[in-house]
């Protein structure tokens, strides 16, 4: 029973992992896509939660069954991913070094928690550091929601070929150098070494954060900029368009105006019987609209 209470817990947080990912795709996945690969993926967690039980019933709740579940039990949802959301390797790799630190953050917590409570760390105590880690994952869930859905980098950061490369496998450098510092250490028994394991993620996230929200500042610092000059564009041609409005109106009430004269002037040649000035009259009205014609072209 024990073991397959610590396969289930190792199950959810291993489902944990994969929303996390989810996230930053959330916008850019088809909603469909994304029904296919949540149904896949909790068809696996069903597999993923048999292995879970069959490695823990084998080889006991130990610290070599932890890292093994942990370091390889997120291949299967990472791969699920991957084939639903293609042509995105670079964002991928990003988004599980994120959230792999962000694990290895709480993990440390809860390895905190339970140093201070017991004043040591043991195999026995696992099943209890799992469900800290899923207490304190719901905890300061509103911050991680918004930390990941909000998590890729802006386009024009990623632009560059070589760069993009770079800034995706930064935060696995990062992860990597956690783990191997600690990878032949079962547990750590001072608790001022569970403190400097947690400052490393911890300080990338601060300095991710900063220079996150730096980045979303010049970009709606650029986008306001940008309104600005469409606006200030618009009001130009407004005024243009105004000017040309009012200089059309007054050019017709100058045409209403000689079209009265010439109509009083025809009708009174028209009374007389003077029609050799009628039509001089017209011609020479005719010259001055095709004269004006020419005039705007």
């Amino acid at each position: 029973m024990l073991a397959f209470s610590y396969a289930l817990l190792v199950t959810i947080i291993q489902l944990a992992g994969a929303y996390l990912r989810y996230l930053p795709f959330s916008q850019v996945i088809d909603p469909k896509d994304s029904v296919a690969m949540w149904r896949n993926l909790l068809i696996w967690s069903i597999f993923g939660l048999s292995i879970n039980f069959a490695v823990t019933y084998s080889l006991g709740i130990t610290m070599v069954t932890y890292k093994l579940l942990f370091f390889f039990g997120m291949t299967p949802y990472l791969i699920i991913s991957i084939i639903h959301i293609p042509h995105r390797l670079p964002q991928h790799l990003f988004v599980l070094g994120i959230q792999a630190l962000y694990a290895f953050m709480l993990h440390s917590t809860s390895g905190i928690i339970l140093t201070v409570m017991h004043s040591t760390m043991t195999a026995i105590l696992l099943p209890q550091e799992l469900v800290i880690w899923i207490f304190l994952f719901l905890l300061i869930y509103p911050w991680g929601n918004r930390l990941f859905t909000s998590l890729l980098p802006d386009d024009q950061l990623v632009s560059d070929t070589k760069l993009r490369w770079y800034i995706a496998v930064l935060p696995l450098s990062v992860y990597v150098g956690c783990i191997i510092s600690i990878s032949n250490v079962t547990f750590l028994p001072e608790l001022s070494d569970r403190l400097s394991r947690l400052a490393i993620p911890l300080f990338f996230f601060v300095i991710y954060s900063i220079v996150h929200y730096n980045s979303n500042e010049e970009q709606q610092h650029k986008k306001l900029m940008e309104n600005r000059e469409r606006l200030t564009r618009q009001r130009q041609n407004l005024k243009e368009h105004t000017q040309i409005m009012q200089e059309n109106e007054k050019a017709l009430s100058v045409l209403r105006h000689d079209m009265r004269h010439s109509y009083r002037l025809i009708y009174a040649l028209l009374e007389k019987g003077d029609y050799e000035s009628i039509k001089k009259h017209i011609t020479a009205q005719k010259a001055l609209l095709e004269n004006a014609v020419d005039n705007q072209k």
